[in-house]
Formats: structure tokens, C-alpha cells, sequence
């Protein structure tokens, strides 16, 4: 189990492992986060977890991960670069036009 400090907006900002070797300050809050997580950014609202990622930070991360999902691999631009040589080299070769 884990004990957070979060700051004045209910972020987090440190955790603690209860029972571990560093005290626990006794601000923090000992309420677990919700398993699995379903929060982004998990945010504390004085009573509870609630999530704190809004709108515009949703967007914006979704944008990020689309536009990362539509870059190729290392593996497919070794192919692309091996599949141009082997185009250029019949193409020299006269094999194809």
C-alpha cells in the first residue's frame, strides 16, 4: 500500500510505501488509488480519486499516440529502404521501367 502527498491541485507529487524504511509524513493521504487504474492523471478532490486530465490534455495525448501509432517501425523502413534498392537496381538493369 502507498501513502501520497499530492499539492494544492490534488496531484501528486511524492508516494510512500507504507511500512517501508522512510516515514510516511503524516499529510499524506492514505487512500489507495483505484485497481486497475482507470485514472490518467490521478487527481484528489479531498475525498476521493477522480481524474484529472481535462479536455484539452485528453486531446492532445490521443493526437500524440495516433500520430505515433502512424510512424513506421525500424523494421518497416528497413524493408522500404532494402524493397527502393532492389527497385533501383532492377530499374538499372533495365528488368522493369
Amino acid at each position: 500500500m502507498y501513502a501520497y502527498i499530492v499539492d494544492k491541485n490534488g496531484f501528486i507529487i511524492n508516494s510512500y510505501l507504507i511500512g517501508g524504511v522512510v516515514e510516511v509524513p503524516k499529510e499524506a493521504i492514505d487512500v489507495q488509488l483505484p485497481q486497475p487504474l482507470s485514472f490518467v492523471k490521478p487527481k484528489w478532490n479531498g475525498k476521493e480519486w477522480t481524474e484529472g486530465e481535462t479536455e484539452e490534455e485528453k486531446t492532445e495525448r490521443e493526437e500524440k499516440q495516433l500520430l505515433e501509432s502512424l510512424k513506421p517501425s525500424p523494421n518497416e523502413i528497413a524493408d522500404a529502404e532494402l524493397e527502393i534498392k532492389i527497385l533501383t537496381m532492377l530499374t538499372d538493369l533495365e528488368v522493369v521501367q
